[in-house]
């Protein structure tokens, strides 16, 4: 019983498994991403964007 808390209490590797969950949210944010722009739902947003400032700005 004993050496099961040592190895629950052993934090060797917790940097390891932090900075690759790190890594592997930041992939999936630039996955979705990369998908959002390849579909042409940005260009489509800044393009309404720009319209609404250029008819609010002239009328």
């Amino acid at each position: 019983m004993q050496r099961f808390g040592e190895l629950w209490a052993d934090e060797s590797g917790q940097t390891t498994a932090e900075y690759s969950l790190v890594l592997l949210v930041a992939g999936l944010v630039v996955g979705v991403m990369a998908a959002f722009v390849k579909s042409g739902a940005l260009t489509d947003m800044f393009e309404q964007i720009l319209s609404g400032l250029v008819e609010r700005a002239s009328g």
